[in-house]
């Protein structure tokens, strides 16, 4: 099938989707958009006067990631609302949908109306690449808010899967002490082989005191108000984890630390990158 045939409905999202709106242009036949902040700009893109017109016209839909942040709302960032429930009810019958973190509900009204779901944060090339670009985001807020070098500085990473690993490789370049929190010894055996220092989260009340960065990639609540009564009054906490993150942010407040809950850094920090790894994905998935 000439996927490059079809026509394309780009909805709502971040910067990502306007310049993935814009790389899609020169690769698909026709292209349309609905909720997209910033696409008065782009040329050669229409603009669906409605959802259900908009919907219905397409053969893809490639919607934000992520696909919602709520629940309840397709996420959009142009001041126009859109119920997931309304989003199902204009699905077609034999497209195709691409987002990322797809919500179970959209997937199975898709599989009712034989179309085909492909979730951006499923693919593993997009996921290694997203990882990368993660992990510079967050030591770039991790600098931001710090006034002190991250060179020969303690940095402690909780976790170690793919945001974990690429935070810590970014962090080794730049010269710093890393130790990575973990609750598998496998994946402490694997820190230690990689030349950083490992300890199990039980270990933290020990280690966290002489950190100086923190970075939280685990998505249940590991930096809780007994721990962050250790930790030093200028130390830096950059919390990747899904929402509401791993930290006590309000324990952090009555201490006067500096701590961020930082999400969707490749749409904020890297969105043309981040643009050409979804349309790679995309491309890949669709052939």
């Amino acid at each position: 099938m000439d996927w490059t045939d079809k026509k394309i409905l780009v909805i709502g999202g971040d910067q990502r989707l306007l310049f993935l709106a814009d790389l899609i242009k020169d690769n698909f036949r026709s292209v349309q958009c609905y909720a997209l902040q910033g696409a008065e700009c782009l040329d050669g893109i229409e603009k669906a006067t409605s959802l259900q017109k908009g919907m219905q016209e397409a053969d893809i839909i490639v919607g934000p990631v992520p696909f919602t942040k709520d629940g309840m709302h397709l996420l959009t960032k142009d001041n126009t609302t859109i119920l997931l429930a309304d989003f199902i009810e204009n699905l077609v019958e034999n497209g195709a949908l691409l987002g990322g973190n797809i919500p179970a509900s959209v997937v199975e009204a898709a599989k009712l109306k034989n179309t085909i779901c492909y979730d951006f944060m499923k693919m593993e090339n997009v996921a290694l690449e997203n990882a990368i670009s993660t992990a510079e985001g967050a030591i770039a807020e991790a600098i931001t808010l710090s006034t002190q070098n991250v060179n020969q500085e303690n940095c402690l990473i909780l976790g170690y899967g793919r945001c974990a690993k690429a935070i810590a490789q970014r962090l080794k370049g730049l010269n710093a002490k890393i130790t990575i929190a973990a609750r598998k010894d496998m994946a402490q055996k694997d820190a230690i082989a990689q030349g950083y220092q490992a300890i199990s989260l039980e270990d933290l009340k020990c280690d966290i005191p002489k950190e100086q960065f923190i970075f939280n990639t685990i998505p249940f609540t590991v930096l809780n108000e007994e721990l962050i009564e250790k930790v030093s009054e200028d130390a830096i906490i950059i919390d990747i984890a899904s929402s509401p993150g791993g930290t006590d942010f309000e324990a952090c407040s009555r201490r006067g630390i500096k701590a961020k809950l930082s999400l969707g850094i490749p749409g904020r920090f890297s969105p043309k990158t981040s643009a050409n790894i979804l349309l790679h994905g995309m491309i890949a998935s669709l052939e």
